[in-house]
C-alpha cells in the first residue's frame, strides 16, 4: 500500500468514528430531552388537578357561612410563625443546639430560618478545593 492510500483509509476511518460518536450523542441528548418533557408535562397535569381539586373545595365550603354569620377570624398557630416549620424540626434543632452548649450555660433560640446561599456540600467541596497544600 501506498502512503496515500492509508492516509484515505485513516482519514474515512476517523470521519465514519466521528460521525458515529457524535450521532449517538446527539441520539442519546434527543432521549434524555424527550423523556425530560414528558415528566414535565406529566407534572402539570398533576398540577392542574391539584387546583381543580381546591377550587372545587372552595365551591363547595366558601369563607362565608350560609347562615349569613361572620367568619371566624384565623387563630395563627405556631406554625405559620416558623416559616413552614412544624415542631418536631424545631424541637430537633434546639435539641442540637443544646447539646452543642452542654447544660451549663443558658441557650435561647430567637429564630429559626433556612439558610440562603450554598448547601453544606457544596462548601465543603469549596473548602477542599480551596484548601493551601
Amino acid at each position: 500500500m501506498e502512503l496515500m492510500q492509508k492516509f484515505n483509509i485513516s482519514a474515512s476511518m476517523l470521519l465514519t468514528g466521528f460521525t458515529i460518536v457524535f450521532s449517538v450523542l446527539i441520539f442519546l441528548i434527543f432521549i434524555i430531552w424527550l423523556y425530560g418533557y414528558i415528566i414535565t408535562k406529566a407534572q402539570g397535569k398533576v398540577e392542574d388537578k391539584k387546583k381543580e381539586r381546591v377550587k372545587v373545595k372552595i365551591e363547595r365550603n366558601p369563607k362565608e357561612p350560609e347562615n349569613n354569620e361572620p367568619a371566624k377570624k384565623h387563630i395563627f398557630k405556631a406554625e405559620d410563625e416558623n416559616d413552614g416549620l412544624n415542631e418536631e424540626i424545631v424541637a430537633v434543632i434546639s435539641a442540637a443546639v443544646y447539646s452543642m452548649y452542654g447544660s451549663t450555660k443558658k441557650v435561647r433560640i430567637k429564630s429559626i430560618k433556612k439558610s440562603g446561599g450554598r448547601s453544606a456540600w457544596s462548601n465543603a467541596g469549596i473548602l477542599n478545593n480551596t484548601r493551601p497544600f
